[in-house]
C-alpha cells in the first residue's frame, strides 16, 4: 500500500466522491461503456489504498443513483452488478488487511439477490475494522434519503414511540438518527470528476458545508496526484460555518496579509 507523505494536519476526516465520465472514457477510446465501468473499479481501488494510506477516516463513493437504477439499460445494468459482486469478494481480504470496514447506504433491498449476499457478507467481515470506513451508496438517493428519515419519524410518532413534542425539540443530530447511516460524519471534502458542477441528488443533508472540488478529469483517470491536488487545495481553504473568519479578522486589524478564501 502506498504511503502518505508531506504534512497531514489539515487532512479532510471524511470524503466524498462522486464517481462520473467513465462511460466518456469508454467513448474517448471507442470501447463499450462497460469497459469505462471496469476502469472505474480500478480507480475507486486505487484511491480507497491511498486514502487509507494518509489516514483518511471515512471515505464514501457514489456508486449508483436510484436514477440510474431506473433509467439505465437492462444489459448495463446487469454488467454493474456482476463487477459490484465480483468487487465485494475481490476486495475482502484487502479490506481485511488494511483494517477496513465496508458499509452501505441505499435501497440495497432493490439489488440482485446474489449481490445482496454478498454485500451483506463482505460487511458482516468487516464489522469490527475501525481503521476507516469505505462507503458504498448504492440505489442511493438523497431526497429519497430525506424523504424515508421523515417517514419514519412519522412512523413513530403514529405508535407511540414519540410524542409530538419530541419531535418539536428535534434537532439536526437528533434528526440525523433517521437517516440510512448515523455514524456517518459530514463530509469535509466533495470532489467531483468530468468537469459536471452538480450534486446530482448525493448526501444533500451531510454535504451541506463540505468543501467542493470539481475536476475535468473522468474517473477512470483521476489518480493520486489528482486527489493530491484536492488536498492541497482544501488545505488553503478557511473553513468558517457561517462566522467570520479568521483572515476577514487580521484584515480588518491590519495584521499580516494572507491569501483569499477560495
Amino acid at each position: 500500500m502506498v504511503e502518505g507523505t508531506g504534512d497531514r494536519s489539515s487532512l479532510p476526516r471524511h470524503i466524498a466522491f462522486v464517481m462520473d465520465g467513465n462511460g466518456r472514457w469508454a467513448r474517448q477510446r471507442r470501447f463499450l461503456r462497460l469497459r469505462g465501468h471496469e476502469e472505474g473499479a480500478k480507480s475507486l481501488r486505487r484511491l480507497t489504498r491511498h486514502c487509507r494510506s494518509i489516514g483518511v477516516e471515512e471515505v464514501t463513493f457514489y456508486a449508483l443513483s436510484t436514477e440510474n437504477f431506473e433509467r439505465r439499460p437492462a444489459a448495463e445494468l446487469g454488467f454493474l452488478f456482476r463487477l459490484l459482486k465480483r468487487y465485494l469478494i475481490d476486495e475482502r481480504s484487502e479490506l481485511l488487511e488494511n483494517d477496513i470496514r465496508l458499509k452501505a447506504i441505499g435501497e440495497t433491498d432493490a439489488l440482485p439477490a446474489d449481490v445482496r449476499a454478498e454485500l451483506a457478507e463482505t460487511e458482516r467481515l468487516t464489522a469490527l475494522n475501525r481503521g476507516m470506513v469505505l462507503r458504498l451508496a448504492l440505489n442511493y438517493g438523497a431526497r429519497q434519503e430525506i424523504l424515508r428519515a421523515v417517514k419514519r419519524v412519522a412512523r413513530q410518532v403514529s405508535s407511540g414511540e414519540i410524542d409530538a413534542a419530541a419531535v418539536e425539540a428535534m434537532g439536526t443530530d437528533d434528526f440525523r438518527r433517521y437517516l440510512w447511516d448515523a455514524e456517518m460524519s459530514d463530509p469535509d471534502l466533495l470532489i467531483r470528476t468530468a468537469g459536471e458542477y452538480r450534486l446530482s441528488n448525493f448526501l444533500l443533508w451531510q454535504v451541506s458545508y463540505a468543501e467542493l472540488w470539481v475536476t475535468d478529469a473522468l474517473w477512470p483517470d483521476f489518480d493520486v496526484d489528482g486527489l493530491e491536488t484536492a488536498l492541497t487545495a482544501y488545505a488553503a481553504r478557511e473553513r468558517k460555518y457561517g462566522a467570520v473568519g479568521k483572515r476577514s479578522l487580521d484584515s480588518r486589524t491590519g495584521a499580516g496579509k494572507r491569501p483569499a478564501n477560495r
